[in-house]
This record gives C-alpha cells, sequence and structure tokens, in this order.
C-alpha cells in the first residue's frame, strides 16, 4: 500500500479487557490430567483489548490530536499499577481516574505456549475487567468521539471484544455507532450460550472471528467440526443477518477470509482469500509464539481502517504485521514498532 502522507487520521478506541499473562513455555501441551514441566515463565502485559491498542498504538497511528485510547479496568493493586503505566509507556491513552477499581483483583490470563509450534492454550480470570459497565462505556466514549468531527482522511473506529460482560461490549458497539464511528467486534471468546440478536447485528460493521470463534457463533464444539468450505458460508450467513460491512475470518498461518457487501450492490457479498504483502521477508522466518497474534491483527486492522485504506488492503496490511508478532515470544513483546515496519505496511503520522 505504501505510505498515505499526511492526512489526519480519526481516533482509534479499544474498549476490552487489561490482564497481567503469565506464560509457561513447554515441549508440548499437556493432555487432560497430565502434568508436564515448563522450560520457562514469563509475565507479561495483556489482555485482548490491552494488547490491540498495543498494537494499534505500536505500528505509528498516534498522532497528538487523535490517539489510540483504552476504554477498560484493572484492580487496585501491583499488578493494575504496572498494567496502567506499562500501556500509557507504550503510547495507549487511558483516564486514570476511571480505570482501577477497589475490591476487585486485576485480570490474569494462564498462558501455556508449544515451543516446538507456537500454539498455545488460555485460561482468564477476568477480575477487575467485569466491572467495565455500560455507563462507563457510554460516558467515556462520548468525552473521547465528537460526533460530525471533520477529519482529512480516515475516521473514528472502536473495536471490541468479549472479555468484558457482553452487555458493555454491546453498548460500547451500540453508542460508537450512535457516534457516527466504525464499529468492529472481535468476538473472543465466544461466550457459551451468546447468541447474536438483532440489537448486535445492528450495531457491528465489521466481525473478526477465528475458526473456533466461528464455529462457536454457529454451535459448534470447535473449528474441526466446520465441514470444508464452510468458513465462508458462516461469514457469508452472518452477513446475510445484519453485519453491515464485512466478516473477516482470521486463519493462522492460511491469513484471513475477506467476506464482504459489495460496495456498488450491498445485495451481493464478494469473497477475498487475504495474505500478507508478497514482498514482506519476514514469512520466512520460522514461527516462534503465537500469544498474540490475532490480537495484532485486530489492532493493526482497526489502525490501518482509521486512515481511510480501503478494506481489503487494511485486511492484507494487518496480516504482514500479525505474521511479523509470530516472529518473536509474548503478545506485546512481539508486536512490530513503526521504525522496524517495511515500507508495505507503513504509515506516516500526521503532525501539526
Amino acid at each position: 500500500m505504501g505510505s498515505l502522507g499526511s492526512a489526519t487520521n480519526g481516533h482509534v478506541v479499544i474498549v476490552g479487557s487489561i490482564n497481567q499473562d503469565l506464560v509457561t513455555y513447554v515441549p508440548s501441551l499437556p493432555s487432560p490430567g497430565e502434568t508436564i514441566l515448563g522450560s520457562d515463565f514469563v509475565t507479561t502485559m495483556g489482555g485482548k483489548g490491552g494488547n490491540q491498542a498495543v498494537a494499534a498504538a505500536c505500528i505509528g497511528v498516534v498522532d497528538e490530536r487523535r490517539g489510540v485510547h483504552m476504554i477498560g479496568r484493572v484492580g487496585n493493586d501491583d499488578m493494575g499499577i504496572g498494567l496502567v503505566r506499562g500501556l500509557q509507556s507504550k503510547g495507549v491513552k487511558l483516564n486514570e481516574d476511571e480505570v482501577r477499581v477497589v475490591g476487585a483483583h486485576t485480570g490474569v490470563a494462564s498462558i501455556t505456549v508449544d515451543m516446538k509450534s507456537g500454539q498455545n492454550t488460555i485460561v482468564v480470570a477476568p477480575g477487575a475487567n467485569l466491572a467495565l459497565g455500560k455507563a462507563d462505556v457510554e460516558s467515556s466514549l462520548m468525552k473521547i468521539l465528537s460526533p460530525g468531527d471533520e477529519k482529512e482522511c480516515g475516521r473514528d473506529v472502536v473495536l471490541v471484544q468479549l472479555e468484558i460482560a457482553p452487555e458493555t461490549a454491546l453498548q460500547a458497539l451500540t453508542t460508537a455507532s450512535r457516534l457516527g464511528a466504525l464499529t468492529i467486534l472481535n468476538p473472543a471468546p465466544a461466550p457459551k450460550g451468546w447468541e447474536l440478536t438483532e440489537e448486535w447485528y445492528a450495531a457491528i460493521d465489521i466481525m473478526i472471528p477465528n475458526e473456533t470463534e466461528l464455529a462457536a457463533i454457529f454451535g459448534l464444539s470447535n473449528s474441526d467440526d466446520i465441514i470444508g468450505g464452510g468458513e465462508e458460508a458462516m461469514a457469508k450467513a452472518l452477513i446475510d443477518k445484519g453485519v453491515r460491512l464485512a466478516v473477516i475470518v482470521t486463519l493462522g498461518a492460511r491469513g484471513a477470509m475477506l467476506v464482504m457487501r459489495d460496495e456498488s450492490d450491498v445485495k451481493r457479498i464478494q469473497t477475498i482469500m487475504i495474505s500478507e504483502p508478497p514482498n514482506l521477508s519476514c514469512k520466512f522466518e520460522p514461527v516462534v509464539d503465537a500469544v498474540g497474534a490475532g490480537d495484532a491483527f485486530c489492532g493493526a486492522m482497526a489502525a490501518y481502517l482509521s486512515r481511510g485504506i480501503q478494506l481489503e488492503f487494511a485486511a492484507s496490511m494487518a496480516c504482514g504485521v500479525a505474521s511479523m508478532s509470530v516472529r518473536k515470544r509474548g503478545a506485546q513483546e512481539s508486536f512490530p514498532r513503526a521504525e522496524d515496519l517495511p515500507g508495505c505496511l507503513r504509515i506516516e503520522i500526521a503532525h501539526g
């Protein structure tokens, strides 16, 4: 895609979880009932919301006039204080008066990573994340987003996940839509028994599930139950039911599938297979750790869309950012920064 010059971008707002990640590296993932010894252990900043905010900030979308904002909650404990400071150090804007919650522990994610394949399992104890309420997100979004705020290029983008209460996530999408922002739902993790009602569809411009989340939305136990070609049919069904612009199914090493409404005929749905830009050299390097790859994709997608980049190009560039992230250990630690990006993924920051 290349450089976009210095046109003004929109705000990027992430509404979601902020966690402390406890990561153990193992020679192979344990089976149920099996105890194994890990070879390494690290604690890192995490949470799908925090990860996506850092990914968006890292690739260079932040400027003083707009920026990447995080709406979430942490406990009033040492972990929470450290996470807030860490996010701020990476260029993410938070309201310190609102983010800390008394009487709840900071969210924690226990992650086990297979050192051979880079695949992982994750268990989350959400803690303070569940204290983020409907009134909280509505108030915060109204402070950040200004209806009718003119931009030279791009638009405000609000990205939401489901590591917070579903009713809070829905309120965030509804409020953002009312304020004219482009809304993105990353339905991760898809809660058991969660049903996409008309209210959800009416507030979602773009949905970004992986194969497991897509299966869960349709009541399947796991992605292995998706019959060949089923991802496309399911994505089209979500658009038929009301997702307004597109469904992007992330497919790991296979890239992503973009299923979207035709701009010239909203009744026509087209499918495009997406991969990272062909001149991205890192794709020939070994995969080290897939933790956070989906978050890297979502955060980068929000950042690129806020600059007015077309959906297909933004998805390819986001695949490139995710591809770079799996070549290093960790989630936020692995996200590429603006100065590390090759020209095919680079954007410029507006100044003035």
